[in-house]
């Protein structure tokens, strides 16, 4: 993939004409898939592509044309007579193409690698560990392994280039239909990832996982609505976490005043002073520089001790605004977000809980009232029922609608010492990059309606 990107960026350095600059955004994978049934394979497969995004900028008029390369192994001449046609209408559309005023791409040769490690994924060795893992239990699962590129270059001699491999696996294990409760469905969802394949430590998170289920096989316990003591998992606490991506750390949306952060912005309301955020690219879930070719910092404070520390300024936004951009995407969302730890061991979270619901992951979640921060959502999965310090049923599904200053804040009793990392795991055009490494979190309460 890395001669597939010298290639275009050669291309689009031999086309250009005197006064055009010409980029191209690289993404490219080289995936291995498995998906499972009843904890055996089901389908198995690989697929490789790479797509580029082609940009013409002329003054201040441009025109993008995205396309599929021929291939990841594509010789030079091939590239070129792939683009050649996608130039010319390039040039078509500019011609015709309005001004942009808030045009800022970036014009300078910018060079920088970040290759990961090389990672390693024995197809065979994985389905066997997870057949073994899971036993008798009805798994099903879906993996996504190999690595995965972006790039960017351009005629001014910019090529910047990421690539990181990467195994995720994401599996839930169902339980038999619960006819004493009315045709229940029950189930535990659970995730694992890593740069490399490591069969002990996705067989210690499905043993994890069983144990689990066989307290979701007991009764379910009928929640009244109110406000209960919660453990939420790694997972669902990043849930939450990312609902603030949503326009919180955005400068446009501040300056729209849509961004659920607004109040925190303008020091009328504070979050926990152990409640740290940070866009992190030392996280390594996205690379250092954004779709504009601007390079990015390493870090970004965006809440530090629970003040409002920075917004996600994009170059388009700090022209239009006066602002000096920090390299975010058009988006102004974090691609690489990274929740600071706390003092609470993993082993004493449940101990610390006492009485209340263990929440392992959230789903639906949407805005209440942007302005005001409230946040509704449903519990869902391995929810269980804490009594004395132990998980003793499984509680049905449960919507809850709360503050984040109240979440983030007052009620947050504790973080968990031991992060997770969480990458993205979108499938659906391409294997995203992104993510988010957070810790659990313990809550005084959480205000369960329905």
């Amino acid at each position: 993939m890395r001669a597939l990107f010298d290639a275009l960026a050669d291309v689009l350095a031999d086309r250009a004409r005197p006064g055009e600059l010409l980029a191209a955004t690289l993404q490219a994978e080289a995936s291995e898939f498995v998906r499972f049934n009843g904890a055996r394979l089901r389908q198995a497969g690989r697929v490789e592509r790479a797509t580029a995004r082609l940009r013409l900028v002329d003054g201040e008029r441009q025109a993008f044309f995205e396309l599929t390369l021929p291939g990841l192994t594509s010789s030079r001449d091939a590239v070129a007579a792939a683009i050649e046609p996608a130039l010319a209408t390039l040039r078509d559309a500019v011609a015709g193409a309005s001004p942009d005023p808030l045009l800022d791409v970036l014009r300078d040769a910018v060079v920088s690698d970040d290759d990961g490690d090389e990672g390693r994924f024995d197809r065979d060795a994985f389905v066997d560990a997870v057949a073994h893992a899971a036993g008798d239990v009805d798994l099903v699962g879906f993996c996504a392994a190999g690595p995965i590129v972006r790039g960017f270059c351009s005629s001014a001699g910019s090529r910047q280039w990421f690539r990181r491999d990467r195994v995720a696996f994401d599996w839930s294990i169902h339980l038999p239909v619960d006819a004493a409760a009315g045709g229940a469905r029950k189930a535990v969802k659970a995730s694992w990832s890593g740069e490399s394949l490591d069969t002990a430590a996705i067989a210690s998170a499905i043993a994890a996982s069983r144990a689990d289920a066989a307290v979701m096989a007991r009764p379910v316990v009928h929640l009244a609505p109110g406000e209960y003591r919660a453990l939420l998992a790694p997972r669902a606490f990043a849930d939450l976490v990312e609902m603030l991506s949503w326009g919180g750390f955005s400068a446009r949306a501040m300056r729209a005043g849509q961004s659920p952060l607004s109040r925190l912005a303008r020091g009328e309301a504070a979050l926990s002073p152990s409640f740290d955020v940070a866009e992190d690219l030392d996280a390594g879930f996205a690379p250092a520089f954004q779709s504009d070719g601007h390079p990015r910092p390493r870090r970004v404070a965006l809440i530090e001790r629970g003040r409002h520390a920075a917004s996600l300024i994009s170059p388009r936004t700090a022209r239009e605004f006066g602002l000096v951009s920090n390299g975010a995407p058009e988006s102004e969302s974090p691609q690489s977000l990274r929740v600071a730890c706390g003092q609470l061991p993993a082993h004493d979270s449940i101990a610390r809980l006492g009485d209340g619901i263990a929440v392992s992951n959230l789903w639906y979640l949407n805005w209440s009232d942007r302005a005001a921060g409230r946040v509704t959502g449903m519990t869902r999965f391995a929810c269980l029922r804490v009594e004395g310090g132990e998980p003793v049923a499984p509680i049905e599904a449960m919507r809850f609608d709360d503050s984040i200053y109240r979440l983030f804040g007052d009620a947050l009793e504790a973080l968990g010492a031991t992060p997770a990392r969480l990458p993205a795991d979108d499938t659906y055009d391409a294997r995203a990059v992104g993510g988010t490494e957070a810790p659990s979190a313990l809550l005084s309460a959480l205000r369960l309606t329905l």
